[in-house]
């Protein structure tokens, strides 16, 4: 809701107040701003009234918001439930006596944010609802990285503490998916050069980078499209046509790239892509 909403709310009550009506003569079928000027006291009071509670009911609106939110990621025993558990564990402290719980008694908010070295996980059923995957990455200088061995020790023994008796869980703990993109980029000479860079010198790599940022800006376990990576390069500056030849990806080493047909889910929950796989064709669009 807006100031204006409110005020709206205010005036249309005080206009249709019979006393008002007769007081001001207050005529059918006008609103208050036909019979109000915009610098009476009427209107100035009402407009910083309105002003004063705009604040209160965006902060509540907030509340319900977040309110609602914590709700849904704590629903127990949920997938959602358990990408939230998964976030909430402390590398280095034990659980406090038989509870699923940490006691972060003498900790400082500091101090329990460094342990949490889990900044990303997802909860995903299988089709058949036979196994839970939970998938997590830590973030190392910006990017997201596997758990180390030690660490993904340490966190598999607090996944089976507080898991649901029966619950098949499998951890993925690995790299990133690798994406491998193939483009025709159609690109204005008196902007860019062959190369992809800038003539100005601002930048060398900026349709690299656009394909970084979006790659890196998906949500963990988030649905990747070609036509979303398409419009990401379209606003370079200087890139005039986008045309995605290949688009393909692999988990692990050892399997083969399969090609994405229009969308693709990580199965590590996020994608990375070298230098080797991508390929960007530059034509002079002239």
């Amino acid at each position: 809701m807006t100031i204006a909403e409110i005020k709206a709310i205010m005036t249309g009550s005080y206009i249709a107040d019979e006393t008002i009506r007769q007081k001001y003569n207050l005529q059918d079928g006008k609103s208050f701003e036909d019979q109000f000027s915009t610098v009476s006291p009427e209107n100035i009071i009402f407009y910083v009234v309105a002003t004063c509670m705009i604040l209160p009911f965006q902060v509540f609106e907030q509340f319900m918001i977040d309110l609602l939110a914590l709700l849904r990621n704590n629903k127990t025993h949920t997938p959602r439930w358990y990408a939230t558990r998964a976030k909430e564990f402390q590398f280095g402290y034990e659980l406090a006596g038989d509870t699923d719980q940490y006691d972060n008694d003498g900790l400082t908010p500091e101090q329990i944010e460094v342990s949490q070295i889990v900044k990303f996980a997802a909860g995903v059923e299988a089709d058949d609802q036979s196994i839970l995957f939970v998938k997590v990455a830590r973030s190392v200088n910006g990017e997201k990285q596997p758990l180390t061995d030690v660490q993904y020790a340490a966190f598999y023994a607090y996944i089976m503490r507080i898991k649901d008796a029966g619950v098949r869980i499998t951890i993925v703990n690995t790299q990133g998916d690798d994406l491998k993109l193939n483009f025709d980029i159609y690109y204005d000479p008196l902007i860019l050069d062959s190369e992809g860079k800038r003539l100005d010198g601002t930048n060398d790599t900026p349709i690299q980078d656009a394909i970084r940022g979006y790659i890196s800006n998906l949500s963990f376990n988030g649905l990747y499209t070609n036509q979303a990576l398409i419009d990401a390069l379209q606003v370079v500056q200087g890139v005039e046509i986008a045309d995605l030849k290949q688009a393909a990806s692999r988990h692990g080493n050892y399997t083969e790239f399969t090609p994405i047909v229009a969308r693709s889910v990580p199965y590590a929950g996020y994608y990375k892509i070298t230098d080797n796989n991508l390929v960007l064709n530059m034509i002079p669009n002239e």
